[in-house]
């Protein structure tokens, strides 16, 4: 943490040293026309050649403008390059704390908003890495105390309930888009990434009037699959561990687990 403080010290140092410069050798030394020529710099910074209303271009019309803009062509100088890097310490202050705070509020008859929009894009001449819209980093590093740690909380605010809290769509401006998977639960090698349940519903939550709705949807194969049972396309079930190779009856022993009987259950 001490050397990204140490290098974004250094780049504020140079960056205000350029706009200073810049300004004064626009005459802006002691006053004057230099004034207009230094705040226009201040609003945009362009690193390694790229052209910030080249980028923007891309998201296609109506045109972009950008209050404050920073571009950067990264290159291949043995270095991470974060384009926007901030960075918060907090070791004393009890209020709420964050490194990056974002909002915006809608008014009237006025188009969408969003609260922050985050694209990653690899195109078709890419041939290595991965591209991520968002990456979240968390953990609890050791505390003696009990702190909750959370990747993504989603908070719905107001009187009235909101509708989606995760919407995972396709976008079909440039085709059909879509993702092969919903939701992927992977583990890295070392340990396991999620420990107790996959998903869980916490004591004390409430009623819903449907746990798991997909009715609207159409599968090619299993609806529901785990480990031994399966739920059909179309609503049929199948288990392994009440497979017998025949027709056979189903039963329910005391402890409420079903089997397989080739004879009639006798209650």
């Amino acid at each position: 943490m001490s050397g990204l403080k140490r290098h974004l010290g250094g780049a504020r140092v140079a960056t205000g040293l350029a706009v200073f410069l810049f300004g004064y050798a626009c005459g802006g030394g002691g006053g004057g026309g230099g004034g207009a020529a230094m705040a226009d710099t201040m609003k945009l910074f362009e690193f390694g050649g790229a052209r910030l209303n080249q980028l923007l271009e891309q998201a296609g019309p109506p045109s972009i403008t950008a209050p404050v803009g920073i571009a950067e062509t990264v290159p291949e100088d043995g270095t991470r390059h974060f384009t926007l890097a901030v960075a918060t310490e907090n070791r004393e202050a009890k209020s709420d704390v964050a490194a990056l705070y974002a909002e915006v509020d809608g008014y009237g008859d006025i188009g969408p908003i969003w609260g922050g929009n985050i694209l990653a894009f690899a195109h078709s001449n890419m041939r290595g890495g991965t591209a991520t819209g968002l990456e979240v980093d968390v953990g609890n590093l050791g505390t003696d105390e009990h702190v909750p740690v959370a990747g993504i909380n989603i908070f719905a605010i107001g009187p009235k309930p909101s509708d989606v809290a995760l919407g995972i769509l396709n976008g079909t401006s440039s085709g059909a888009g879509g993702f092969r998977q919903g939701i992927a639960f992977r583990s890295a090698p070392g340990g396991i990434a999620v420990t107790d349940a996959l998903m869980r519903v916490q004591p004390g939550f409430g009623r819903v009037r449907t746990g798991i709705d997909l009715v609207e949807a159409e599968f090619e194969g299993p609806a529901i699959a785990s480990p031994g049972f399966r739920v059909g396309p179309t609503g049929e079930i199948q288990s392994d561990e009440l497979g017998t190779g025949e027709t056979a009856y189903a039963c329910v022993d005391a402890a409420g687990v079903l089997f397989a009987s080739s004879d009639p259950c006798v209650r």
